[in-house]
């Protein structure tokens, strides 16, 4: 019986590369490379010769040049998260350590007294504990510890290790004058980034509220926890830009424009689910308030947050004297 035509072509695909190096050798104007080419080419078309059962058709889509170009780049995607993940395990790995990450410790506000209390709890709570501070600030631990005394009242049981962080301009608002939440985000990953390939603690605390740092404190193999006094993003800047709101989020121009206010809105929900994706890698999450716990809970889908109002100094107010203060006296 003659051959059909599946047989045919099976037989002229395994004397392809037999052919093309023989013609390419013998030629007049042929050499080593052209030969080892054609070669190379006939033996990777004998590679994936049709296998027995498969028709036409589905030879075809295997020998699709766009499957192979998604093949090669997804394998260039797994090399490159392999190389990012070997990176950032290359840090100084410390067992039983927790790394607070608060790039500015010398603003003197609220969130800094949430950091100097938190890192007081952890020594009280764990003496074993060894505690470190990220920071940007030209400071050392003792300096660290006598001006949580001095300026919060918080007397730290040890003196704490510190990291100096020399990427905290990445995070500076003022930086960026357009996409200012994107680029601090990017900005706040890579300084995570130098966080934990310096030093890489058992537990990475952010006190910040860099939430794009932390799939990059996952990655290094860090346990992730964070005291959040304000979302990046909440669903009442979202509303402003959807009404077209004249607000601080939302300049004029932009407000009175249809398109821009439809870009606007189409960046503010896709960087939103982006915050909400990291925000996810958080194993422990407490807020400041109420108010933000709902956004946290609505944008990162999680149920574990917990309110933790910040600490407040009293101490003081209890030397005023209410002996005095009483209403009795007032109608006289």
């Amino acid at each position: 019986a003659a051959p059909g035509p599946t047989q045919r072509r099976r037989e002229n695909q395994r004397s392809e590369p037999l052919a093309a190096w023989l013609h390419f050798s013998s030629s007049p104007g042929g050499d080593l490379i052209s030969g080892i080419v054609a070669g190379a080419a006939g033996v990777h078309a004998r590679s994936i010769a049709m296998p027995d059962g498969w028709t036409d058709e589905e030879f075809e889509v295997l020998r699709s040049p766009w499957l192979v170009f998604g093949h090669f780049a997804l394998t260039c995607v797994l090399f490159v998260v392999w190389g990012v993940c070997q990176w950032l395990r290359s840090g100084q790995e410390v067992p039983n350590s927790v790394g607070f990450f608060h790039p500015f410790t010398s603003d003197g506000g609220g969130g800094e007294r949430v950091l100097w209390c938190a890192v007081r709890e952890i020594q009280r709570a764990r003496p074993d504990c060894q505690c470190v501070i990220y920071t940007g600030d030209d400071a050392s631990g003792e300096e660290l510890a006598r001006r949580a005394k001095e300026r919060f009242g918080v007397e730290l049981r040890t003196v704490p290790g510190v990291v100096k962080l020399r990427w905290r301009g990445l995070v500076v608002p003022e930086r960026y004058p357009v996409l200012t939440m994107v680029g601090q985000a990017i900005g706040g990953a890579l300084l995570t980034a130098e966080a934990v390939t310096s030093y890489r603690p058992t537990v990475f605390f952010d006190t910040v509220g860099h939430a794009f740092g932390y799939p990059v404190a996952r990655l290094a193999g860090c346990v992730v926890a964070c005291y959040v006094h304000y979302p990046t993003i909440s669903s009442d800047m979202i509303a402003r830009v959807a009404t077209r709101s004249d607000m601080y989020n939302n300049r004029p121009a932009v407000a009175r424009s249809y398109l821009l206010s439809a870009a606007k809105l189409a960046y503010y929900r896709l960087f939103a689910v982006a915050y909400g994706a990291c925000g996810r890698y958080a194993a422990c999450v407490a807020a400041n308030s109420s108010w933000t716990a709902a956004h946290l809970r609505r944008l990162w889908r999680v149920d574990r947050v917990r309110v933790v109002y910040p600490p407040c100094d009293v101490a003081g107010l209890t030397d005023f004297s209410l002996s005095d203060r009483s209403g009795g006296g007032r109608g006289a």
